[in-house]
Order: structure tokens, then C-alpha cells, then sequence
């Protein structure tokens, strides 16, 4: 048993693996969601977006998507950057923003990294450095380096979508066109890690190319599949949020027209 998901190098099987430390971490963030009012019986919508974030990051986490993810594939590997930037930490803020905009954090040093600027410099660089060859190959090697890169990744998100859903403080300039403009450009730099996976003739990061074969697909194919998932995924979710936020407006302002 281990308490976190890390390449052993370990041929691949179906048996089943505790992973303690991915429950606690669920746990926990299960529990900053119902403290800031996720699970409400009186507001539905909430109660969705809180079950489905918990219940996504758990299935991104655990076995078997975060053993083969860890060591295994570079296509579980992307699979899972996607599903917690850009799934489970927009949910997380759906689900607990009517308590947050009810009671506003005031802590200065929260403020200043959920400025949109601030946030997005963060979320890229975040995502550029964890995605550098040399640091995959050689934190997933270890339990802390695969949770230091899965914290990143889902730390840098949370800050990212706090100025598009929770929107606190108020900023009169960061309008709608503005949030547009910051969605589609501050989440840009993952699909130039995409099309550079595309683009390589050979595997880029070792600990896939060296893991232990699953029989599903060979490295370099595999890498070609995690740029897919990368670019047509995560461009697929970012057009509908868009898409979604542009025709709020639209008819928001049909309505005072």
C-alpha cells in the first residue's frame, strides 16, 4: 500500500490498490466545500456542482486512472491535468460562491493572487513547468512528486477560475468581454504543450517511454493521444464555458434593452 500515486515501474495489472492518501486529500476538500456551503439542501444547483467535484477529482485521483496516469501513459496523464484545471476547479466554485460572495474572504495575500493577471500568470506558469520533461521524470518517480504536481495543477486552476465564477472583489473594468478575453488567452499554454507532443517524433518524457507496456498502446502513440486529449479537449470545454458566458450576456443584455 502507498498513500499516493507514483511510477514504480511495476508491471500493470487490474488488482485493486489502496491509495490512503488520495482519500484523505478527497476528504479534505470535501470538507472546505461543505464548510463553504456546497451541500446545501436549499440551493440544488449548488448540491450538483459540489457532489460532481468531489466525485471527479476522486475518480482523477484514485485507481486506476491515477496509478496509470502516475507511471504508465502520458494520454491518463493529460486526461487528468484536464479534468482538474478545467473541470473540478470550476465546479468547486459553482458549488460554493453564494456563500462566498455572502461572506467575502478578506485575507490581502488571497486578493492579490486571484487578481486576473496575478491568476493567470500563476495557472500558466504552473502548467508550463509541470509539464517540462525533466520535472515529469523526476518527481512522478515519488509519492510527494506525483501530490506536489497534482496540488499544483489543481491549486493554480482554483486561482484561475476565481475571477470568472466567484468574481470577489468586484472589478467594474473586468466586464465580460474582459473574462472572455481572459479565458480564451489565459488558457492558451496548454495547447502549445499539445501541439508540441503532436509535433515530436519521439517520446518526450522517459517515465512513460521506459514504463512497463500495458498492451494498449505504444509511447509515442500514446503521446500523440495525450496531445489530443490536451488540444480537442480541453479547446471543447473552454469554447463552451465561452460560449456559455457570451450568451448569458447576451441575453442579459436582450433584457435591459
Amino acid at each position: 500500500m502507498q498513500w499516493w500515486c507514483f511510477a514504480q515501474g511495476t508491471a500493470w495489472t487490474w488488482e485493486w490498490r489502496a491509495y490512503p492518501g488520495v482519500w484523505l486529500f478527497v476528504a479534505l476538500v470535501a470538507l472546505a466545500a461543505h464548510r463553504l456551503g456546497a451541500f446545501r439542501a436549499d440551493n440544488g444547483r449548488a448540491r450538483g456542482a459540489g457532489i460532481a467535484a468531489i466525485a471527479i477529482l476522486w475518480l482523477a485521483l484514485d485507481w486506476p486512472l491515477g496509478p496509470l496516469a502516475a507511471g504508465y501513459l502520458a494520454s491518463a496523464h493529460a486526461l487528468q491535468f484536464i479534468l482538474l484545471a478545467f473541470v473540478i476547479a470550476p465546479l468547486f466554485w459553482v458549488a460554493t460562491r453564494r456563500d462566498l460572495r455572502a461572506a467575502p474572504p478578506t485575507n490581502r495575500a488571497w486578493g492579490l493572487l486571484t487578481q486576473p493577471i496575478v491568476a493567470a500568470v500563476l495557472f500558466n506558469v504552473s502548467v508550463a513547468s509541470s509539464h517540462m520533461p525533466r520535472v515529469v521524470d523526476q518527481l512522478m518517480v515519488s509519492a510527494a512528486g506525483a501530490f506536489l504536481i497534482d496540488l499544483l495543477w489543481l491549486g493554480s486552476a482554483l486561482l484561475f477560475w476565481w475571477p470568472l465564477i466567484v468574481r470577489i472583489p468586484d472589478r467594474p473594468t473586468f466586464g465580460v468581454p474582459v473574462r472572455l478575453l481572459y479565458l480564451l488567452l489565459g488558457t492558451l499554454f496548454h495547447t502549445v504543450i499539445a501541439m508540441v507532443m503532436l509535433a515530436t517524433e519521439l517520446p518526450m518524457y522517459g517515465i512513460y517511454e521506459l514504463a512497463p507496456p500495458t498492451g494498449w498502446l505504444p509511447p509515442r502513440e500514446d503521446q500523440q493521444l495525450a496531445g489530443s486529449i490536451m488540444e480537442l479537449v480541453g479547446i471543447v470545454l473552454i469554447i463552451g464555458y465561452a460560449t456559455r458566458l457570451f450568451f448569458r450576456w447576451a441575453g442579459a443584455s436582450t433584457r435591459e434593452g
